[in-house]
């Protein structure tokens, strides 16, 4: 499966998970900022690996970078 960038996320959560992986949240932290249930997070912490086509939260943020020209992302 080929790449995708990091703009490609699609559910209306999808962007605002990312951007909080990115930042170093937990799952935990994130769904707590969101007010979603961890399990919820995590679905989307999924969709999101896959859109993008890769297999860790690590990744993810350094597509996210990449996208944004190398800038990294502000916690």
């Amino acid at each position: 499966a080929r790449a995708r960038r990091a703009g490609a996320a699609r559910t209306r959560r999808d962007p605002a998970v990312l951007e909080h992986l990115a930042g170093g949240r937990s799952v935990a932290e994130i769904a707590a900022a969101l007010v979603l249930s961890v399990a919820t997070v995590r679905a989307h912490v999924r969709s999101i690996l896959g859109k993008l086509g890769v297999s860790s939260q690590l990744a993810a943020s350094a597509a996210l970078a990449r996208a944004r020209g190398g800038r990294p992302v502000r916690r």
